[in-house]
């Protein structure tokens, strides 16, 4: 009889000094922020926040949300590794005020465990089309049943209420945290980070098959330190930034083309305008405002080469504001430009094209003169086609022309005739 108490005590101690050297190996939990829209920058923060979770030896990784909505392509991504992660995910709307809207509804209903704070909300997930508008009664059917499927299969893994989460599709619904709590919708209410954690502990984790318990004294609490990556991508991703980087690529293509061989500007405009179509091709922009910009640009061409005294520069102006105006479509109102961006922007535009007119225009009008110092300087030929070509006199590149035509081959010394306006004369 003796032998069998002495067994169970034995395995009793031995069972616990495996939980608790369970608990110890893996006595950490990662929290990670996850604000703003939902991009592809958000996707990427998941992914490495969710790396080291695992291969830490976390024993969970929580991630304080406060979104407004997003990308549909990054939130189904993020929703997948949350699904397969090896570490139980709990998803906490947080701090008071926050918000899971419409992609954050997705992500609250794919967690291990959902969590709000007090009065946070969420809701209003229906679709719109890439475009920003209500999709047309097909396409809408398509995305709404996809939509459907996939949040009705979270919400039954989850064990939560289906018929809301359905109703956020469908009707937009939205509950605020206790009602939330009520119906199902999430799973606790946790005002703080220590009530987060105490309510965690007594309800338990289930790490590698097995139920853990622990005191909050016993967690030790890592935030997650984004990497280099995510930080490029969510600069990259912000709205002003994309506008900023289309317009000085446009400028910087725009000045290399009106001054041939400066490089420099041609160079800094063609990568920043990789960058900004690339921030452009994943936010939910417009048509209308990218052509809008780009025919502003067109009539500044045509003002320098073709003086209209103005005119053509106040239409450059109009279509630059409108086409910033324009830029992000308005059903994504957290991708919108502000004001505050738009007018110092088109402020600017104007005081540097007032000047480049008013340069334009005195050179036009100027007397022929030797106001450039390179009359009766050798140059030489860049290209030429009969009466007119590029050559290069005092290391500048000039547009060239002569009175008859002439044969002329590139690298051929020629003699600076004459200066009319932004023209050199030249002769063999």
């Amino acid at each position: 009889m003796k032998k069998y108490y002495i067994f169970i005590l034995l395995s009793f101690f031995i069972l616990a000094a495996q939980s608790q050297s369970a608990v110890d190996s893996g006595s950490r939990i990662l929290f990670v922020d996850i604000q703003g829209p939902i991009t592809p920058a958000q996707e990427e923060l998941l992914q490495e926040s969710l790396t080291e979770a695992e291969q830490g030896s976390y024993i969970s990784l929580v991630i304080r949300l406060d979104t407004p909505g997003g990308l549909a392509e990054s939130m189904r991504n993020m929703v997948k590794l949350m699904l397969n992660a090896e570490v139980p995910v709990t998803v906490w709307v947080a701090p008071s005020g926050a918000r899971a809207a419409s992609a954050g509804v997705f992500l609250v209903a794919a967690a291990d465990l959902a969590v709000m704070s007090p009065q946070t909300t969420i809701g209003s997930a229906s679709p719109v089309d890439i475009s920003g508008q209500d999709p047309d009664e097909t396409i809408s059917k398509k995305i709404v049943n996809e939509l459907l499927s996939l949040i009705r299969s979270v919400a039954q893994e989850r064990g939560r209420n289906v018929d809301w989460y359905e109703a956020a599709v469908l009707e937009s619904a939205n509950l605020d945290a206790e009602e939330a709590l009520q119906l199902r919708v999430i799973d606790l209410i946790a005002g703080s980070q220590e009530d987060l954690l105490s309510q965690m502990g007594k309800r338990g984790l289930t790490v590698d098959g097995q139920e853990f318990f622990f005191d909050p004294a016993e967690i030790e609490v890592v935030t997650f330190e984004p990497g280099l990556k995510y930080k490029i991508l969510s600069w990259l991703l912000h709205p002003q930034i994309a506008y900023l980087l289309f317009l000085a690529g446009m400028a910087g293509l725009f000045f290399e083309f009106s001054n041939p061989g400066a490089i420099f500007p041609g160079v800094v405009g063609a990568f920043c305008l990789i960058l900004g179509l690339y921030s452009l091709s994943v936010l939910p922009t417009s048509v209308t405002g990218i052509l809008l910009l780009i025919l502003g640009f067109i009539f500044i061409i045509i003002e320098i080469n073709i003086p209209t005294f103005g005119l053509l520069t106040l239409a450059a102006l109009i279509s630059f504001f409108f086409g910033s105006l324009f830029l992000f479509d308005p059903s994504y109102p957290y991708f919108q430009l502000q004001p505050m961006t738009i007018l110092p922007v088109i402020t600017i535009l104007t005081l540097v094209l007032l000047a480049l007119a008013f340069l334009i225009g005195k050179s036009q009008l100027a007397p022929k003169s030797d106001d450039a110092g390179v009359v009766s300087r050798t140059a030489r030929i860049i290209e030429w086609n009969g009466t007119h070509g590029q050559i290069k006199v005092r290391g500048e590149i000039w547009n060239a022309a002569t009175d008859q035509e002439y044969d002329m081959q590139p690298g051929q010394e020629v003699t600076v005739d004459k200066v009319e306006g932004m023209t050199v004369y030249i002769k063999p």
